[in-house]
């Protein structure tokens, strides 16, 4: 039995490299484009009214968001990606000439630094757009006060709710997502190279492979754990739909 050779993609002749790069461009454009010209109208229009350094601060708040959320999300993605690679079996064994695993690794290696850097990249590139549109709440939790009012149950200050929760909620489900996608990122890097082997009727991890991944599983329970603490205060004033909660 032969080993079949991968399938590997036609190669683009100049022109057609070409044509795609301004079609990219041009799709670029038409996606930033009004996003530019909005904020450079908005720019004009809170200096007319002599309170541009409210819009410069909406603006910088949005940019430092953006940076901190994709750099912390795509670090924790590239963690998993990087340590299941790094400790990857010596040897792999294959389950046959045409194991298509294997194809998946050769793909893989060939382009190492791609798949390395450009799917956490990529992840880290939306968790930043994502993150940047809640800069209201984080300028709430910077500036807020206090009323001076404690609620009856927790003896919590009403800004607490108003200021601080919705800012922990925020946080907590950005790093549970974060290390959700590193625990998938983890979990099919080990497959593909070995750290995680399905055969027919059976399953074997290596040690590397079943330390991270229960680690990770954990760190999940825990910040699920910490977001269930979280709840009781938002039970508190929180109406459900059915009926309404309203605790103490």
């Amino acid at each position: 039995m032969t080993v079949r050779p991968p399938a590997r993609m036609p190669a683009l002749t100049r022109r057609s490299r070409i044509l795609l790069g301004i079609g990219i461009a041009v799709i670029a454009i038409l996606l930033v484009g009004p996003r530019f010209i909005d904020t450079y109208v908005d720019w004009l229009w809170f200096g007319e009214l002599g309170y541009r350094s409210v819009f410069t601060t909406v603006l910088f708040t949005r940019v430092v968001v953006f940076l901190v959320a994709a750099v912390l999300v795509g670090a924790i993605v590239f963690g998993g990606l990087a340590l299941a690679y790094r400790t990857r079996p010596v040897f792999v064994p294959t389950a046959g000439p045409n194991d298509p695993v294997a194809r998946y690794r050769t793909a893989v290696m060939g382009k190492l630094r791609a798949f390395g850097w450009g799917i956490p990249g990529v992840v880290g590139l939306l968790a930043g757009l994502v993150a940047q549109s809640y800069w209201p709440r984080i300028q709430l939790w910077l500036h807020g006060d206090s009323f001076g009012i404690a609620d009856p149950q927790f003896g919590k200050d009403l800004g607490f709710y108003a200021f601080d929760l919705p800012f922990y909620r925020m946080v907590l489900s950005f790093l549970f997502v974060a290390l959700f996608l590193a625990f998938l990122a983890n979990l099919v890097t080990h497959y593909i190279f070995g750290g995680i082997r399905l055969a027919a009727g059976s399953g074997a991890l290596s040690r590397a492979a079943r330390i991270q991944l229960i680690s990770l599983v954990g760190v999940l329970v825990l910040l699920k754990a910490a977001a269930y603490w979280l709840d009781r205060y938002e039970l508190l004033s929180h109406t459900r739909v059915a009926k309404p909660f309203t605790g103490a």
